[in-house]
Formats: C-alpha cells, structure tokens, sequence
C-alpha cells in the first residue's frame, strides 16, 4: 500500500466488557493483533481492567447506567437493536467476537464479516445447559424467537471461526455452516510449572459457582475417592456447595475470588484438577496443564481439544459421582509427567493465537479483494 494511502476500515466488536473471563481476554488479545481497527461493544466497565493501549471502545445506548444494571436477561430483547444502531459508519471488514448478537452490528451486513464464534447464542439454541430461571411458556416463546433473529444473523456473517471443534460442530448444526477452528489464547506465562515437583496432597477445581459448572460432582467424586478437594472459585452456588459438603462430611476447602496469582499456585500444588463441566472451550483445564498439573474432565466439548488421554489426564465418560471419582484415582496412580502438560498447554499460547488469527482475517480478507496490512511485517522505514 502507498504510503499516505488510506488503508481498509476495519471494526472489531465484542458482546459486553464488564469483566475480564476469558472470552474478554481473548478481544483483548484481538485489538493488540489489529491495532488500528474501531472498538465496538455493548457495554464496557473501565473497572475491569482490559487494556486496548488507550484506545476508545465505541458502546451502545445499553451502556446507559440506568440500563447497564438490568440483568443480562432484561437486555437480551433489546440487544440486536443496540448492535442495529450502533454506529453509522461503514467499513470495508467487521470482525465480531461473538457468544450473543454481535454479529447483528450493523455495518457487519454490507461488509467483509468475519465471526469469531465462543459458541451459537446460548440463550436461543441450548437453553438447557444454563438454566438459572424455571421453564415457562413466555421463556420458550423468547427463545423461537431469538432462534429466528439468530439464524437470519448468520446469514450476515461471510466467514465463521470457532473456539474449538464442539463449537464448530454446533456452528454446522445450528447455521449449516463451515467454521475454522481457531483456539483461543491462554497466559502461559503467568501459569508456570513449581521450580519443584511436589504435590500438595489435594484435588482442585477451579470455576465460577454456578450449576453448568457441575461443581457438585468434583465435591461428590472427591469425597468418594477420598481425596481432599479445593475449589477456587465464585458465584451463587457458594452456599449451596458448602452445605453439600458439610452434609457429606468431605474435606472440601473453599477459596473464594482467588487472584491469578493465588490460582496459579493452586494449580502448581494440586495433585490433579477436576473439571467435571461440559464447556465450549474450557480455559482452566488449559492453566492447569501449563502449570504442570493433570485434569480429570468430563469427554465431551472443549476437554476434547485441551486434554490427552493418558497423556495429560483422563477423560470421564459420564457426569456422575462415580465416573469423577475413578477418575480421580485413574490420574493420582498413573504419574502423569508435568512436562508433557506444559508441553500440551503450549499449544494454545498467546502467540500462537495471534498467528492464527490473523492468518485467518487476513486470508479471508484477500480471498474479498481487501488488502489488510499485517502487523507481523514491518513496513521498511
């Protein structure tokens, strides 16, 4: 590109950045790969510490004080007309980071659209992986509708990636779409092997308290394998996990709103992590393997991408108390080799993202006739 040339218009978008979990991290991780694109979201807390080197993030009218403290299930109707009025600007490639409606945002429709895809909106098309609130027909009728709003979405989207192969297999269920599997990236750096081997003599799990996450099962299948557990975490499920394992009499410690550095030398002193959850991708299995440590999970979604069999840990084939517990037992006489799980967890660095990330837009973008520069190549001086 000439030098002076204006280059293509490019918009990145995110669903909500009210805290930093793992899909935030990887936007994070986005905008520094595309450092001169727009940034789009719903709604942005500045206390969240996501850094995009002072730039702005453009957000909707959702981001309204009086609108941003309504729960995520009074914003749902509203969010396809926030990404609609978004902007009115217009630009040449969109990529949206999406779990939700961003792929809704507007000038996503007339441009190259790129979906990088955490998994087809929960909300429409698996409403009964998550449920916080009781089944009603109201609730069924909201989600044929959002199934229709969804479907006509993706039909906006030019190019879908997804996290992991369970999601792309859903992206080609739902959507009847092809995706690329592009795994997002995981902070190797911050989770490191221990200077020394030396287990701590306790399982870990690690997840926010909520039911999906099947915390109750590490609770269960540790108590039943007789292995002390810890479980790191936060969330609504606290007091109900306590009083399950009070009434079990197991040895369960509870460490609750754990810092990075708190849960990465959790991970290094744990025997093993119990991951008993069906997840789209599943971070936490991926640090814990980074610091060395082995996972019991349960065979089905993201675990299938992160954890080796035999290898890194064991994979359960069914979410109950007695397949965690064999689990369990399977991993603590096997002596799995913490390298190999260092050796494992490098494969979804940062770095490695970043690459083929931007291999992806940047192919795609090609493929349409848009030459995007490529922030790996200096330009010369």
């Amino acid at each position: 590109m000439a030098v002076g040339t204006p280059g293509p218009r490019v918009a990145l978008c995110h669903e909500w950045l009210n805290a930093r979990h793992g899909s935030e991290k990887t936007f994070e991780v986005m905008a520094a790969a595309l450092p001169t694109a727009d940034l789009y979201a719903l709604t942005r807390n500045p206390a969240a510490g996501l850094e995009f080197g002072g730039r702005p993030v453009s957000t909707t009218f959702l981001d309204h004080p009086l609108l941003r403290r309504q729960s995520r299930a009074l914003q749902l109707p509203l969010m396809p007309l926030a990404w609609r009025y978004a902007t009115g600007r217009s630009y040449d490639a969109v990529i949206t980071s999406s779990h939700a409606c961003a792929k809704g945002f507007r000038p996503g429709r007339h441009a190259l659209h790129l979906s990088y895809c955490y998994t087809p909106m929960r909300y429409a098309w698996l409403t009964d992986v998550d449920q916080r609130r009781p089944a009603s027909p109201w609730r069924a009728f909201g989600a044929r509708r959002l199934r229709a709003w969804d479907l006509r979405a993706a039909g906006w989207v030019d190019e879908f990636a997804a996290i992991s192969t369970a999601v792309a297999r859903r992206i080609e269920d739902f959507y009847g779409r092809p995706a690329v599997v592009v795994h997002p990236p995981v902070d190797l750096d911050r989770f490191t092997p221990a200077p020394e081997p030396g287990g701590g003599g306790f399982a870990l799990a690690v997840s926010r308290m909520v039911p999906y996450k099947r915390l109750d099962l590490a609770v269960r299948g540790a108590h039943r394998a007789g292995y002390p557990l810890v479980v790191a975490g936060a969330g609504p499920e606290e007091q109900r996990l306590r009083a399950l394992a009070t009434g079990l009499g197991a040895d369960v410690r509870f460490v609750v709103g754990p810092t990075d550095d708190q849960l990465a030398a959790l991970y290094r002193d744990a025997d093993v992590l119990v991951f008993p959850a069906e997840e789209d991708f599943g971070i936490v299995p991926v640090e814990a393997q980074a610091c060395g440590t082995p996972v019991v999970a349960f065979s089905r979604g993201g675990a299938l991408d992160t954890v080796v069999e035999g290898v890194t840990g064991v994979l359960v084939p069914a979410q109950d108390e007695q397949s965690v517990a064999a689990g369990i037992e399977t991993a603590l006489r096997s002596g799995f080799d913490p390298a190999a799980c260092r050796r494992n967890a490098e494969r979804f660095s940062v770095g490695r993202f970043r690459d083929a990330f931007l291999d992806w837009v940047i192919g795609a973008a090609a493929a349409k006739g848009i030459a995007l520069d490529d922030p790996r190549h200096a330009h010369p001086a």
